[in-house]
């Protein structure tokens, strides 16, 4: 959907000021970005990748740390043994804080990981059609086998994703 309408009509939300024409969509995701302008959930989605969460789930972001380091991605933070298992994670090593659910900078440093070896790696491929679709938000339908959903999200900011085990629960 190159143009972003089926995401407009499954009401995902638009951005920093998507009316806005005069405004570079460069600026707009800028601002969005750094917690300035609605969607306002961007910023504490953004800060718990740096500042960590004692309650959150980290399970999800080693298994994608480790499907990232086995794809060759930079930065490398996990030691695997011959088979691709976890044999240690750098962020183990956290004074105080190793115990917490979500460590800081680990998250962080899985979203550096797809910032450098996939979305600048290959922009021209993944860049936007249309300016409208740079801060347009996201969303997720589950649907059952009749068709109905089951489950639906609707991103309230950047970073911001659907818990997995909710999605899966669902089914």
């Amino acid at each position: 959907d190159p143009t972003g309408d089926t995401g407009r009509r499954f009401g995902v939300d638009r951005g920093f000021r998507p009316d806005d024409a005069s405004m570079n969509p460069s600026l707009k995701l800028f601002f969005m970005g750094i917690g300035l302008g609605p969607p306002w959930m961007t910023l504490p989605a953004v800060l718990t990748g740096y500042f960590g969460n004692p309650n959150g789930r980290r399970e999800w972001i080693e298994e994608a740390l480790k499907q990232g380091q086995l794809a060759g991605r930079w930065p490398a933070v996990l030691e695997l043994a011959k088979d691709g298992s976890i044999l240690k994670n750098k962020f183990d090593n956290t004074p105080f804080l190793a115990g917490w659910g979500r460590r800081p900078f680990e998250l962080a440093t899985l979203r550096l990981q797809n910032l450098v070896s996939l979305q600048l790696a290959h922009w021209d491929d993944l860049k936007h059609v249309d300016d409208r679709c740079l801060t347009q938000l996201g969303g997720c339908t589950v649907v059952g086998p009749g068709g109905e959903p089951v489950y639906t999200w609707l991103d309230k900011g950047l970073c911001d994703v659907p818990d997995m085990g909710d999605v899966v629960s669902a089914l």
